[in-house]
């Protein structure tokens, strides 16, 4: 006997803007969670005879009912919907479809969001009919309840009442709270984070986002990561390393140290093999430490949109199918991408494209939206998304070049000979002019001191700009910088500042700077993070073509949008040329940066 398939619909309009109502609802890690739904194990993909993947999924219903089923992939449209659908392989369902979409409510000037839930229940047995109006139903109503009580700063507020309430060591907490507080790190922040360890949920406490916070706090994400790191060293957090797929970045593994990583890895949702890279592979992720606090992040779902952010939208285009994606407003990169495949093409904000046996191919019609057409014999799964990483993703690349980073977990190095890729990184290389008469004519003592201090001044400037260094070699510094523009930024300040730095001290030193930005390779050296390769050698050899006072930077570092934002000022002359740099092949195009109060000065 085949039984009818139960539908339900529910409406509700909520206090809030529809990013907001995104947010909360399509992160369905945690809304399970939250709703009261159990743990789930899932196995790696696999692949139907129509092409189409699948994880296969297991849990135990109130604990002890088990019940498994394939979980196809999400599909949605970001901010406007998402559906999922589960197909059981045993229990008393056959399947289970999902659809949240969300509509803007014009109502004065406050925003308001409708969310329509739909849900359709296929029952095997009479038993199925049971279970639906026994944990089915009630389960819809609980995502619906879910929003009724959310308030923009719930951390720092009364948690939710559904919340379980978390079992926190309040005097250690308060302890190491107080030792935060000695470093330097804002009041609020401290204040802040003790509030968030002892009220947030299990899932929260245990997968602590830099960037969530900073969001959440209305606070830089620089300063967030600052205080994280402080607050590691005092013992609140713990962290690790995620090895992160390049193309679905889905954590594919995790180290407590860098000394563990390992040089390959596979994603099998995407099916390649790729191996780990610090400015995309390699992220740093936080937890509470659990002599504070016993939170443990449990699976609930996987392949939901806030997993993975990055994806604007994601559908299953079956053989012979068109569909159509919402185009992306700005200018950002985008690309289509086909999940296990591999298979995907760079797009504009619109345009038609067909997918078959052999790759994308893209049309000349013309369309308003994002059109595609599966030509191929098989099922696909195609996700719009961005192509380049989130500048606010805590990698591995970005926090290594932090001062701070260096200076408290100086331990933290790969194993001895481990090596491991960075796409992009910036080397900066000092020189202080006049050294070698500087020791003749004032003696080794004394001019040592005058060095030190020097070395002091120019680690204090890259600090500031979010750099850290690398090593001193005889009078020179080498430091390191995951963004371009913060290179640039700590070189033109240290040539700015360094005449009251020597008015100060009564000193009368002369530095000239290079840098050069490109891929590197990361190692450990002397049991401390180093950087090798020809981008280092390119910037220790173009500070060499400086004078006293200028910056010298590469042709390609010069163009790039934000640095060239950044030297756009009356105050700066940027003098263009050639160089053959020794040891390097070809001419390499560099140019000169000169601050013209400097130049006045020494004219004078």
């Amino acid at each position: 006997m085949t039984l009818k398939s139960k539908h339900y619909t529910i409406e509700k309009e909520y206090p809030v803007d529809r990013q907001t109502a995104w947010e909360q609802l399509a992160d369905n890690n945690r809304l399970n969670d939250a709703i009261g739904l159990f743990p789930v194990k899932f196995q790696a993909s696999q692949t139907e005879s129509t092409g189409l993947i699948y994880r296969e999924a297991a849990a135990k219903v109130m604990h002890v009912v088990p019940m498994t089923w394939k979980s196809l992939p999400f599909e949605w449209q970001e901010l406007e919907y998402y559906t999922t659908e589960r197909q059981y392989l045993d229990g008393p369902l056959n399947y289970y479809i999902l659809t949240l979409e969300f509509f803007d409510v014009s109502e004065g000037e406050k925003p308001r969001t409708k969310v329509r839930l739909t849900a359709e229940f296929s029952p095997k047995n009479l038993l199925g009919y049971v279970g639906i109006q026994a944990t089915g139903v009630p389960a819809l109503k609980k995502i619906m309840a879910f929003l009724d009580d959310y308030q923009q700063e719930e951390s720092e507020t009364a948690p939710r009442a559904n919340k379980r309430a978390p079992k926190v060591n309040t005097e250690q907490l308060e302890s190491l709270s107080r030792q935060l507080a000695k470093y330097p790190v804002a009041p609020q922040f401290t204040a802040r984070l003790q509030h968030y360890l002892a009220n947030s949920t299990d899932q929260d406490a245990a997968e602590i986002v830099p960037k969530n916070l900073a969001k959440l706090w209305g606070m830089p994400v620089e300063e967030v990561l600052r205080g994280m790191l402080y607050a590691t060293k005092a013992g609140l957090l713990q962290l690790s390393w995620h090895v992160i797929c390049p193309n679905c970045r889905v954590s594919q593994d995790n180290h407590r140290s860098l000394s563990e990583l390992e040089r390959s890895f596979h994603c099998d949702l995407c099916g390649i093999a790729y191996d780990a890279d610090f400015d995309q592979s390699v992220e740093l992720h936080f937890a509470v430490h659990p002599t504070v606090r016993t939170a443990y992040a449990e699976v609930y779902c996987i392949g939901s949109p806030l997993i993975t952010p990055h994806v604007i939208a994601q559908r299953i285009v079956r053989a012979g199918q068109t569909v159509n994606f919402k185009p992306v407003e700005g200018d950002t990169p985008m690309r289509l991408r086909v999940l296990q495949l591999n298979d995907q093409i760079r797009i504009g904000q619109t345009g038609a494209f067909r997918y078959t046996a052999s790759g994308w191919v893209e049309s000349s019609q013309e369309t308003v939206d994002i059109a595609i057409v599966n030509d191929s014999e098989k099922d696909i799964v195609v996700a719009l998304e961005y192509a380049d990483w989130s500048k606010e993703t805590v990698t591995a690349a970005k926090v290594t070049a932090m001062q701070e980073f260096r200076d408290l977990f100086s331990s933290e190095v790969l194993a001895p000979g481990q090596k491991i890729a960075i796409g992009h990184v910036t080397i900066l290389f000092t020189d202080l002019k006049g050294s070698t008469a500087l020791y003749e004519e004032a003696g080794d003592a004394s001019a040592y001191g005058r060095v030190r201090g020097h070395f002091d001044f120019l680690t204090e400037h890259i600090k500031q700009n979010s750099g850290s260094v690398v090593k001193t070699i005889g009078d020179a510094v080498m430091a390191v910088f995951s963004k371009p523009a913060d290179g640039v930024k700590a070189a033109l300040a240290i040539q700015e500042k360094l005449g009251a730095f020597n008015e100060q001290t009564h000193d009368t030193l002369l530095l000239r700077i290079g840098l050069f930005s490109g891929p590197a390779i990361a190692v450990n050296s002397n049991d401390r993070l180093d950087y090798f390769g020809r981008t280092v050698n390119l910037a220790a050899r173009v500070q060499g073509q400086g004078d006293a006072g200028e910056v010298i930077i590469s042709r390609a570092l010069f163009e790039q949008p934000d640095v060239a934002k950044l030297l756009d000022t009356p105050r700066l002359s940027a003098e263009p040329f050639t160089a053959e740099l020794k040891g390097i092949n070809g001419e390499q195009a560099l140019v000169r940066l000169r601050m013209h109060e400097m130049a006045h000065i020494e004219a004078g």
